[in-house]
């Protein structure tokens, strides 16, 4: 019985020393806050000198991840220095839409700090049309992608696409997103053509038969 006493004894003084020194001794402080993972700006709500045992991650980590950018954040401590890491995932926009950025998953927000000019800018009836949109616009040659400024989505899955060069402005009627490689084939071998230095409209939705004006 005194064997047993003096076991819950000693271990209720390791367990009192231990809470004391993760909690209130100066042995496991904050000494440095790491951010990684994003330019932005973010709130840092973590200071030097705080106790390491009273920085919980999952509830930092979810402050981060309210940000409409924030895709995802990690916060971890380590115990042997001290420091606080937290990475940061951001979004990757695909595209804008309702003067959003959206990511592949369909998610809107806000860009902060980051180029929109290689972005394509959909016109769509919801966020699952644009997303299947701007999976399209990705499929397409650069030499086409680069000059596209609006894309639009009509009658499901048919496509108009707004584009804008040295030459001018020219609007392409795509269609549905089928024989692809042939419809960029049939439109830049058209473009070669001097009779259509001076296009303003290209259908390819039929391209063995395309119309132009």
């Amino acid at each position: 019985m005194k064997k047993r006493r003096l076991v819950i004894a000693i271990t209720v003084l390791v367990v009192i020393t231990s809470a004391y020194v993760l909690g209130w001794s100066s042995l496991f402080t904050v000494s440095a806050i790491e951010i990684k993972g994003t330019k932005n700006y973010v709130p840092i709500e973590i200071k030097k000198g705080q106790k390491l045992a009273r920085v919980e991650p999952r509830i930092i980590a979810g402050r981060y991840e309210k940000f409409d950018w924030v895709k995802s954040a990690v916060v971890s401590r380590n115990w042997i220095n001290g420091k606080v890491s937290i990475e940061i995932t951001e979004r990757t926009p695909i595209a804008i839409f309702n003067n959003f950025a959206i990511d592949a998953q369909g998610q809107s927000f806000l860009l902060s700090g980051q180029k929109t000019s290689q972005l394509p800018t959909i016109q769509a009836p919801s966020v699952d049309s644009a997303i299947i949109a701007a999976a399209f616009f990705r499929e397409l040659p650069v030499e086409i992608s680069t000059q596209v400024r609006v894309l639009k989505v009509h009658s499901g899955d048919t496509f108009i696409l707004e584009l804008e060069s040295e030459k001018g402005s020219l609007e392409l009627r795509w269609g549905r997103s089928e024989e692809n490689a042939l419809k960029a084939k049939v439109f830049q071998a058209l473009l070669l053509q001097p009779e259509n230095a001076k296009l303003k409209r290209v259908d390819v939705s039929a391209p063995h038969a395309p119309i132009v004006k």
